[in-house]
Formats: C-alpha cells, structure tokens, sequence
C-alpha cells in the first residue's frame, strides 16, 4: 500500500521539476516556443495513444456526451478566466509582451485542470497496478513522470506564480496521490464513473490543444525553437514507450 502511495505522489513532483527549471527561464520568448512545441507533441501523443484507446475499448457512443461536455466546460473556462489573445509581432513593445503573458498564463490554468482530472485517474491506475505487481507499477511511474516533465515545463512557463496558482500548483502535483487516497477511502470506482472522468479528460485536452497550444506555435511553425521542441517532444515519447516495454 505504501509503495502505491509512493509511486503516485512521486509521478506529481515531476511536474514540479519542470515547472522550477522552466521558470529559470521565464523571460525567454525563445524558451516559450520550444517548451509548447513540446508539450503539443507529448499531450497530443497523450491523447492519440492514451486517453482515446482506452475510451475506444468500451465501445459505447454515449461518452461522446462527456467527451462534448469536458470540451464545452473548458469553453465556459475560457470565458470566465480573465482572458487576452493576442498576436506574434516582430518588434514588441510593453504591452504585448503583458498581453502575451497574460495568455499564456490562461493557457496554464485551464491546463492544470485538465491534467489534474487526468492524473487522478492516473493515481487510481498506478495504485491498482503497484498492489498487483511493485515492478509493474514501478515502470508505469516512470512513463508518467517523463510525460510530466514536459507538461510541467509549459505549465511553468505559462503561469505567474502568485497565491491562487501556487493552490492550483499544489493540486495539479497532488491529483495521482489523492487519485490512490480515492481507492484507500471508498474502495475502487465504477467503471462507469471512471469512464465519464477519461471522457472529460479528452474533450479538456481536445479544447487545450487545438485553441491553446497549436494557437500558440501555428505562426511560428518554421522557427528553429518549434522544429526542435517537436523533435525533442518525439524523442521523449519513444524514450517513454521504450521504457515502459
């Protein structure tokens, strides 16, 4: 049991690693670029390889309703976050570079809530698994923390440290052990009830990646920092797939 426990609050530092490192270099445009790249590759390969086969298996239509829900929530998020899109210029002055932190700084907080829902269930996976086989769960903890790496690099870089995102830090690191403090508590979920999480997990991520991260780097695309975030982003995933062979 204690090894579940440790195995899921573990996968959550990694994020935090990524976010310290990342804010070393929180005044580099350049920096900004490769790190969304980066994470547009890993948590589209998230959703591609994870999320939507796992989904797929259950062969049943009615979670597309989740799925349109967890997109619309982040819609209604969108809106209610104080919000400021903006445009890539060449030459920038004060105010787009206060314009363009303030958007990034959305993009982080709808971000932590996504992934936090996602890495709860996550918890509930790797807690299960480690109960069942310590090897097992030791290599799943491994392939969640190289993908959280790169999350916490762009969530790092995003956010404006201040008390309330601090909070959502702290939850956002926290969500697999509480996911494994979920299972100690009131014993394993539903399949159902964990169905309706994952299926609200993708339409979260969907929203995340198609309005948030590829708005990001879309006018960018021939940029040395993107070409190498996405390579980079590659390797990381084929480092994580081999691993968890």
């Amino acid at each position: 049991m204690y090894l579940g426990l440790i195995y899921t609050f573990l996968t959550g530092l990694f994020f935090l690693i990524g976010i310290i490192i990342s804010k070393h270099n929180k005044n580099n445009e350049a920096f900004s670029l490769f790190i969304t790249s980066l994470a547009f590759v890993v948590m589209l390969s998230l959703l591609l390889c994870d999320l939507l086969p796992e989904l797929y298996e259950v062969h049943n239509i009615y979670y597309l309703i989740p799925i349109i829900l967890g997109f619309l929530i982040l819609v209604f998020l969108d809106k209610l976050i104080p919000h400021h899109h903006h445009e890539h210029h060449e030459e920038k002055n004060k105010e787009d570079v206060i314009d363009h932190n303030l958007h990034l700084n959305h993009i982080g907080i709808i971000t932590i809530i996504a992934l936090g829902i996602h890495n709860l269930l996550e918890g509930l996976t790797l807690y299960n698994l480690t109960l069942s086989s310590y090897l097992s769960g030791l290599l799943f903890m491994i392939s969640i923390s190289l993908h959280n790496i790169p999350l916490g690099f762009q969530i790092g870089n995003a956010l404006v440290f201040n008390k309330k995102n601090i909070l959502l830090i702290l939850f956002l690191v926290l969500s697999s052990l509480f996911g494994a403090l979920i299972i100690i508590i009131f014993g394993n979920l539903s399949s159902v009830i964990i169905n309706i999480l994952l299926a609200l997990t993708i339409g979260m991520i969907l929203y995340i990646l198609i309005f948030e991260l590829f708005n990001e780097i879309k006018s960018s695309f021939k940029k040395k920092e993107v070409i190498y975030g996405i390579i980079v982003g590659v390797i990381i995933l084929i480092v994580t797939f081999l691993v968890g062979e």
